[in-house]
């Protein structure tokens, strides 16, 4: 208690209590050590049962003991009683660690796998109570989303308890995760969803601007929202055409166009087909209707592949909720959270010199939040990418020039896959995986000069490059064997502090010619 000294204990009580202490273990040793020999016996009955629940009354995380009375209830075939009185045991140590993974499991494979006839409604009701007593039990939270299922709550309802959660509690994680996963599966018009939903989210982020549970929920409904354009470009290269693509393929879309052979797939989202003859130029993307989603011709490239579908209404709520913040962060402008949803808003709506603005904001997100300042590097990585690829990838570009962007991180190397001379100077890719480069099957002049690398582990068979640039890089010896995929690589470019590396890349492949800089 505050504000009262603390009483002594003498040596001789401080024996006394080890002494205690002692003992208990003891017993708690024999009753583990009596819980196995029991089961290398293989007894499976009603005292074998009764001969763990004292245990898992004070530690109801003992797997093993649980998986024991898995074992025991399974080859009893038990009554209505016992597995009544193992609900009871679990519910019991619910209530010694409402958290504990194994007596959670327990009760649910028990009810899927022994009892003939659950009733699951009362375990909703279950479920209910223990999110009363503490509304961000994730444990309770992830078990009501299998008893839902089960009883077939209808999603009405439990969208509804959801609600009151939140309200109860706007730092309510679990509810807010919930709350998306039923979404999911309402079958409701999305548009009408994510315009109410914004509207909850924006009152309880605003209720409490340093909390983040209801600005992630944001964050996730403005993630929800999808490129405009699915196809990015169409390129053929040789026999083989290749559709380059700006986001997956959902599964009820499919590819038409250049004769009836199947388009196969590179990866998610490049897809090619081999073929002679070219009757036709256009390809398209239709849904399981037969609607066309999205088409473009050969040799051609989408425009404005970054903007999202945005419809007017759901773009004046999200204009609304961008006004709301900046009034918010003239209030608060150290509130990162607030400040990070507004940079993602800006570049959702790219309204007039949005690309600065959410650079500028940022960079101060990395000042106001420094544990985070690697996850804003790579941010900032996408949005340059991005913004270059929009302003610079025409149809007849070779040339890719990222030098000195401060990228951190690989976004859209796919979209690349037709350039001939790729610059990557001058950035910090010590923490990337290099495999990201597999994409740029055409490239045959690479520069990764100063991008600060230690080795290249991961570096892909690149089969068209020529020329590699590695100077200002300080690359452990044994990674250089990577490059030996890289069947036409001709020429790699050191400098002078990398003379040893020359011998190393030497005595890999004879034939490559150092270039000492």
């Amino acid at each position: 208690m505050h504000n009262r000294l603390k009483v002594r204990t003498t040596e001789a009580q401080k024996a006394a209590a080890d002494r205690e202490k002692e003992k208990k273990l003891q017993l708690y040793r024999n009753a583990i050590n009596d819980v196995f020999e029991r089961r290398s016996r293989k007894e499976y009955d009603i005292l074998a049962l009764k001969s763990s629940e004292g245990l898992l009354r004070s530690n109801p995380d003992i797997v093993t003991i649980w998986n024991y009375r898995k074992e025991i209830l399974l080859h009893m075939k038990p009554s209505e009683e016992i597995i009544n009185d193992e609900l009871y045991l679990t519910e019991k140590c619910l209530q010694v660690n409402p958290k504990s993974y194994s007596a959670w499991y327990h009760r649910n494979w028990l009810l899927d796998n022994v009892d003939p006839h659950p009733d699951w409604n009362k375990e909703l009701q279950l479920c209910t109570k223990y999110l009363k007593l503490d509304e961000r039990n994730f444990h309770c939270w992830d078990y009501r989303q299998i008893v839902a299922s089960k009883c077939q709550e209808p999603i009405e309802n439990e969208l509804k308890f959801t609600m009151e959660m939140i309200e109860s509690n706007f730092s309510n994680y679990s509810a807010w995760h919930y709350r998306s996963k039923l979404f999911g599966a309402t079958g409701k018009d999305e548009e009408c969803t994510k315009i109410s939903e914004l509207s909850l989210v924006e009152s309880a982020a605003f209720t409490d601007p340093s909390d983040q549970s209801a600005w992630i929920y944001q964050r996730w409904l403005i993630g929800k929202l999808e490129p405009s354009k699915i196809i990015y470009k169409v390129s053929q290269i040789q026999n083989t055409v290749y559709l380059i693509l700006n986001r997956n393929l959902p599964s009820n879309y499919k590819i038409i166009g250049l004769g009836e052979t199947v388009w196969e797939q590179f990866d998610s989202k490049i897809w090619y087909k081999k073929l002679d003859n070219i009757n036709s130029t256009k390809i398209q993307i239709i849904d399981e209707l037969n609607k066309e989603i999205d088409d473009v011709s050969i040799d051609n490239v989408q425009k404005d592949i970054f903007n999202l579908d945005i419809s007017e209404q759901l773009q004046l709520v999200l204009n609304g909720q961008l006004d709301s913040l900046r009034q918010l962060l003239e209030l608060e402008p150290e509130s990162k959270w607030a400040l990070l949803t507004y940079v993602l808003l800006l570049y959702t709506l790219k309204p007039k010199d949005y690309f600065e603005d959410c650079l500028k904001n940022i960079k101060l997100l990395k000042v106001l939040d420094t544990k985070r300042k690697n996850y804003y590097h790579d941010l900032e990585s996408r949005y340059k990418i991005e913004h270059w690829i929009a302003n610079n990838n025409n149809n007849n570009m070779d040339d890719v020039n990222l030098k000195g962007y401060g990228l951190t991180a690989f976004y859209h190397m796919h979209m690349f896959l037709f350039n001939i001379n790729i610059d990557l100077s001058d950035n910090d890719l010590s923490h990337s995986n290099l495999n990201h480069l597999k994409y740029i099957i055409m490239c045959k002049k690479l520069s990764l000069k100063n991008c600060k690398l230690v080795n290249l582990n991961n570096f892909p068979a690149l089969n068209n490059l020529e020329s590699l640039d590695l100077r200002d890089n300080t690359i452990q010896d044994i990674s250089c064997k990577e490059l030996t995929k890289c069947k036409s690589l001709k020429t790699i470019i050191i400098d002078n502090k990398q003379i040893a590396l020359s011998k190393i890349l030497q005595g890999i492949n004879q034939s490559i010619n150092i270039e000492i800089l």
